[in-house]
């Protein structure tokens, strides 16, 4: 405790000649600027508490990345200037990015799926539907009491039918249709890449050809084929053989138009009867709106694939360290090409608009004589004979032991200066 004592008394007495000095160098300053210029020099009074602090600025991080990776892009340098959100480094994401773009395709794809169902069947389609049903039951009425005008009629309006359908087969997909080959393309495309992905990370091994990602590769791509290949078959419309089956169901027509003019048989009677309730159940289920628990489903598959885009989305940021404030870079402790670990120190960032004096020294024979709120006077030690201004901010609860003695940090705020403060200079803090 003595040696802190005569340590104290040395620095009082420091201090004193320094306001000597700096009083000596006030009036001189005063008389060569005039009274604007001189009000910004000032006496230090006699010091009553005295301590030793750094210029910082009044906000500064050391920021770390969330995830692990090679460092691939370095987006700043040291003493830049950046804004909140900028981008400072970016590490490899190839993975990441892919897994995104398989996300967002089976997102595309749900929401096809759920737009098919609202939409719901196309007037066309029911059109023919219950043109279906008219025929069957034109067939059964006509062989059941006989042929009629009207039932002549129906059936040859059946052959009509038959032959809309053929036309119907030839006329393409809908555009409902077509999105939803391509989401399912899509899709494909985004499995193929994330395979193929992790399939070059490996490539190297001379056993690639046994290892897991291989055959992932592998069934990737035949999904891919597959799904261009419906996606193909699709826009090309009805094939030869579906065309040959529209066509013999004209086939069919005309022959029940034949039966209507013979006459009918007990077993075509029943027959029909059976084509009928067939048509009429395929009309009403034409006719039938999504039922609530389809659209539910189809609704939780549109949740579950935008949280999966979301979740997605978030690793690939975790990717790229951003600046949580705007403020200059202090220090890059990496390069690119580096590997940075999760929480490992990558950038310090620093607010240099406005700066704070940080003290670690400060004694607790002194710290009882200091409270938030207080005003001091702070000399730079690179700019001698200028007293600044300043308001105690903070008083560390919690003490530390430095060289010995129990010490106390104090966070200082410096009132606004035209000063060439720097980042790091040492500083002398005595109360008024």
């Amino acid at each position: 405790m003595n040696y802190k004592k005569l340590i104290g008394a040395l620095v009082a007495i420091l201090l004193l000649a320094v306001a000597a000095l700096a009083v000596h160098s006030s009036r001189r300053v005063a008389a060569e600027r005039g009274p604007a210029q001189a009000a910004i020099v000032t006496t230090a009074p006699a010091a009553q508490v005295a301590a030793e602090g750094y210029v910082v600025p009044q906000r500064l991080a050391t920021l770390s990345a969330s995830a692990a990776g090679i460092v691939t892009q370095l987006h700043i340098a040291e003493g830049a200037w950046v804004e909140a959100g900028a981008a400072l480094l970016t590490l490899e994401n190839g993975g990441q990015a892919a897994a995104l773009a398989q996300a967002r395709a089976g997102l595309a794809q749900a929401e096809a799926n759920l737009a098919l169902l609202k939409a719901g069947s196309r007037p066309a389609e029911i059109a023919r539907a219950e043109a279906s049903v008219a025929a069957a039951q034109a067939r059964l009425d006509r062989l059941s009491g006989g042929a009629t005008a009207e039932q002549i009629a129906s059936a040859r309006q059946a052959v009509a039918v038959a032959q809309a359908n053929l036309e119907w087969a030839l006329a393409g997909p809908t555009p409902e249709q077509a999105t939803a080959a391509e989401a399912t393309v899509r899709q494909a495309a985004a499995s193929l890449k994330q395979a193929q992905a992790k399939y070059d990370e490996v490539a190297w091994r001379s056993d690639i050809g046994r290892l897991p990602q291989a055959l992932q590769l592998e069934q990737a791509t035949i999904e891919y084929e597959r799904a261009l290949a419906s996606h193909a078959n699709l826009l090309r419309g009805a094939t030869p053989a579906e065309i040959k089956v529209y066509e013999a169901q004209v086939g069919q027509a005309q022959a029940a138009l034949a039966e209507v003019l013979a006459g009918a048989h007990p077993a075509d009677i029943a027959a029909a009867d059976a084509d009928l309730r067939g048509a009429q159940a395929a009309s009403a289920l034409v006719q039938a709106p999504a039922r609530p628990e389809e659209l539910a489903a189809a609704a939780a598959q549109v949740a579950a694939a935008r949280a999966n885009v979301a979740q997605a989305q978030a690793a690939f940021d975790q990717t790229v360290l951003r600046a949580p404030f705007a403020g200059t870079i202090g220090g890059l402790h990496v390069e690119r090409g580096e590997f940075l670990a999760p929480g490992a120190p990558a950038v310090r960032l620093g607010d240099t608009r406005a700066w704070v004096i940080e003290t670690d020294d400060l004694s607790e024979l002194e710290v009882v004589r200091l409270a938030a709120g207080e005003q001091v006077d702070v000399v730079v030690d690179a700019l001698p004979g200028r007293t600044l201004r300043g308001e105690v901010q903070r008083i560390q609860p919690a003490s530390r032991v430095k060289r010995g003695d129990v010490t106390y940090t104090v966070i200082i705020a410096l009132d606004a200066s035209d000063l060439p403060l720097r980042w790091g200079m040492t500083a002398a803090v005595s109360k008024r």
